[in-house]
């Protein structure tokens, strides 16, 4: 028995570090759909148009009325895996699992935020932004992937108070808090099925895949801070950064060995490191009707060289873990524009790259991650002085990313490759109160 239980903690070993690479997935492509407005022009930290302008640069809150924003954004995402998968029996007596074929995931979800500024003694504004500001879901259900990952799900707020002062007609500064919700959660299938064996062996029969599960949350602080400098009445830049947070999550583990039982403890804990960004951007009205703009992200991945975790249920009892990940550093960039048509309409387009921070030595399937490239067009309507409507759509090309990776404890691999392609549409309304 003790072979045995060796080759199923190995077997929860791989499913936890593929879980905790989706997890590092949501922050490799973080959450960039908090305002619908923001989102389609590529101005993050120098245009300042709406309530959204206090996630991406505090600082332009002073040249804003008291004014309200709900933002919204639904994501189409599809991953499909084509290639080969091989998991060895986590009982040595029973034998193991492979296949050739694809494997998709179809991850929708629903993005709201909400934004609100209040000004007040001329120089001063204070703001709010409650968003999501990292996350994924991953859902492959019963296929031949299950030995990976069956379902990951992170659920994120980020809740960013801030206050912001004009020092003079050029420059004005904004920080504040950041506190953040992580929750997380997954469910990987263990190979563990054979039938009973004849006396004298006590091995119980395990008629089905066996189940590991584990979700966890935490509630985390970090601060941001933005500069802006206007150059004249149509030109500025503008500069952000957002710390690192580090979230100590602690929850629940559990192990359903198929036909015998459930093993679980409440002291699991995994760390999961939210990089720390810092944004520098350019806006410039061309002319009465037309605007460019632009911004550069440096994304600090850098700091994120493993994820650790402790207390993770087997039938033998608990673990303690590290998944190395040595991710790099990223440069994004973006380039937009405004084209007035009207008194009521504003036509927005832009185009963003966007690296991966993961290095090919350790990719594994359920971290697929690749450059990326996205294009976003939308509308802003004027309703009356009081109200305002933002309208968005995107298209997200990611580069084919490979997978081939083998788990030098249980030998389980998955060979091949992985395609992935996002699709976004939103609306936000604008509330001069």
């Amino acid at each position: 028995m003790k072979g045995i239980n060796k080759k199923i903690v190995g077997s929860l070993l791989l499913g936890l570090m593929t879980t905790w690479s989706f997890a590092a997935f949501a922050s490799g492509y973080k959450l960039e759909f908090q305002s619908a407005s923001t989102l389609a022009d590529s101005g993050d930290a120098a245009v300042v148009e709406d309530a959204g302008t206090n996630w991406y640069n505090s600082a332009g809150l002073v040249y804003l009325p008291q004014q309200l924003v709900l933002s919204g954004i639904e994501i189409y995402q599809q991953t499909k895996f084509t290639g080969s998968v091989a998991a060895p029996n986590a009982l040595p007596v029973a034998p193991g699992f492979g296949a050739t074929g694809t494997a998709n995931s179809y991850p929708n979800a629903f993005l709201p935020a909400i934004h609100y500024v209040y000004p007040f003694k001329e120089r001063w504004a204070a703001g709010i932004s409650i968003v999501p500001a990292w996350g994924l879901m991953e859902d492959y259900g019963s296929s031949f992937l299950r030995y990976d990952l069956i379902r990951l799900y992170t659920k994120t707020i980020d809740v960013a108070p801030s206050l912001a002062m004009k020092i003079n007609d050029q420059w004005s500064i904004g920080l504040g808090p950041d506190f953040h919700y992580f929750y997380l959660s997954s469910k990987n299938a263990v190979r563990t099925q054979v039938p009973p064996l004849p006396p004298p062996s006590t091995i119980p029969g395990t008629p089905n895949d066996s189940l590991s599960k584990y979700s966890a949350s935490h509630w985390n602080e970090g601060w941001h801070a933005g500069l802006l400098f206007r150059l004249s009445d149509t030109t500025r830049f503008g500069l952000n950064y957002r710390s690192k947070i580090v979230m100590h999550l602690n929850g629940y583990s559990d192990f359903d060995l198929s036909g015998v039982g459930t093993y679980e403890t409440n002291q699991f804990k995994v760390n999961i490191p939210l990089p720390p960004t810092t944004s520098f951007s350019i806006y410039h009205d061309m002319n009465a009707v037309w605007a460019m703009m632009g911004t550069v992200s440096y994304d600090q991945w850098g700091v994120i060289k493993a994820y650790n975790a402790s207390n993770y249920m087997t039938p033998t009892g608990v673990i303690n873990a590290s998944l190395p990940q040595y991710m790099q550093n990223t440069i994004d960039w973006g380039v937009g524009t405004h084209y007035k048509l009207n008194d009521q309409w504003m036509l927005r387009g832009n185009v963003k790259y966007e690296p991966t921070p993961t290095k090919n030595a350790y990719r594994d399937v359920s971290f697929p991650d690749g450059d990326k490239l996205g294009f976003q067009i939308g509308a802003r309507y004027q309703i009356n002085k009081k109200l305002m409507v933002d309208l968005i759509y995107g298209h997200v090309f990611v580069k084919t990313a490979h997978i081939g990776i083998q788990n030098p404890v249980t030998t389980a691999s998955a060979n091949g490759h992985v395609n992935t392609s996002i699709d976004l549409a939103g609306a936000q309304l604008v509330w001069n109160i």
